[in-house]
């Protein structure tokens, strides 16, 4: 298995879903997880993963390092993503393995894709999760003249790195119908499945609001990544300021790692508080009375939402936020895009403790019945054991021909 970056701690969205596959296929085959370690504590981590893990290749890389090859990378006309990720020493690390011969390659994240060329043979299931260069191009989108150009630049290199995988896989995996479709529009000759993000339902179980009548509002998620870095600038120019109008007490918590100075600077508008990084995010949605999602650019599954519905808080999200989701917008959690309407929604909620505990059950149920790690481990196994018959019954087909 190849992942770009090391899968644990299992907090951020590019990790939960990298190390609940890899611990799952570690319990029922005999796997080695190469990855590439890019983060402050990702060597200490190393240790904590080899008890799910005992096979790992993990190769140090330097963050400025990696970022300026990236940059030249671009200016040579190549893709940022591609050479931020190559390492010759991965690969120098994983080609003995490679030439002893392994049954089948889980590519995680096409920026990890070249990687499997060194072993044409091998059965590949490329695990996309969400198709990022259409990520790239929202990016675009938001972003100043000045800085659009490059994201959409990117977008245009990354994709063509991306149908380059799909033609590699034996099996694209995605994590929501609206990625599939939208894989399928750019390559409609590959097939595809769903493999939905899970969350551990056992630890992010439900718990009660410590105070029923305080009106705190909390966002968590990586605090330096741009869609999460907008969502919270916005809510607090444009939805945070209505909400204060009405309810002059609510607070407004930013839960997450390396905040960037944009969201530092949220923390001196009155009501706002940014926590920085935290061990366990489960304490301050636990006292959160809404916890909110008011993405404007996003790609597949949030995780933040369905670890804050899990947990029983009622959710107010954008249609970016939920797209990924096949909860009823009303039901399990609330949708809206237009500021005042979003606070609305959010003071109506905190005003009524009967409203939130029912959307809260409602979500609990939801992430119950559609996001266990089991199901989604289930549906995983049956895709491999097809993968795996395929090439087998191809293997056969050639040596007797």
């Amino acid at each position: 298995m190849l992942t770009h970056r090391l899968p644990y701690p299992p907090r951020t969205g590019d990790k939960v879903r990298a190390y609940h596959v890899a611990r799952h296929l570690a319990r029922h085959h005999d796997v080695t997880l190469a990855c590439l370690l890019d983060q402050p504590g990702d060597e200490e981590a190393v240790g904590a993963l080899r008890d799910d893990i005992p096979d790992l290749e993990d190769v140090v890389v330097g963050r400025t390092r990696t970022r300026l090859s990236a940059l030249l990378g671009l200016a040579r006309g190549a893709s940022a993503t591609m050479t931020y990720f190559d390492s010759a020493e991965l690969r120098a690390r994983i080609a003995p393995r490679l030439r002893d011969g392994i049954d089948l390659m889980y590519v995680y994240s096409s920026s990890m894709a070249p990687y499997a060329s060194a072993s044409p043979g091998t059965p590949l299931v490329m695990d996309f999760v969400d198709v990022d260069s259409d990520k790239w191009m929202q990016y675009g989108a938001r972003l100043p003249l000045y800085k659009a150009w490059v994201y959409r630049i990117e977008a245009v290199r990354l994709r063509r790195h991306e149908l380059s995988a799909a033609r590699q896989a034996a099996r694209s995996l995605v994590a929501t119908r609206q990625e599939e479709a939208l894989l399928g529009t750019l390559a409609p000759w590959a097939p595809t499945t769903v493999i939905p993000n899970g969350v551990d339902l056992d630890y992010f179980a439900p718990v009660p609001s410590r105070n029923a009548d305080d009106p705190t509002i909390v966002f968590t998620g990586a605090m330096d990544y741009f869609p999460n870095v907008d969502a919270v600038v916005h809510f607090c120019r444009e939805i945070l300021p209505r909400i204060r109008g009405r309810i002059p007490e609510a607070r407004f918590v930013i839960v997450g790692k390396n905040p960037a100075a944009s969201v530092r600077r949220l923390a001196t508008q009155p009501g706002v508080e940014c926590t920085g990084a935290v061990p366990d995010v489960r304490p301050y949605l636990g006292r959160a009375a809404v916890a909110v999602a008011p993405l404007r650019v996003a790609r597949g599954v949030q995780n933040k939402v369905l670890e804050a519905m899990a947990l029983g808080r009622a959710v107010v999200a954008t249609t970016k936020a939920h797209e990924g989701l096949d909860a009823r917008p009303g039901e399990h959690l609330s949708v809206v895009d237009d500021p005042a309407a979003f606070a609305d929604t959010v003071t109506d909620l905190l005003g009524s403790q009967e409203r939130r505990l029912t959307l809260g059950r409602a979500a609990r149920s939801f992430v119950e019945a559609n996001h266990s790690w089991s199901a989604s481990m289930a549906r995983l196994d049956t895709v491999l054991a097809q993968v795996t018959r395929s090439a087998d019954v191809e293997l056969f087909a050639r040596s007797v021909s």
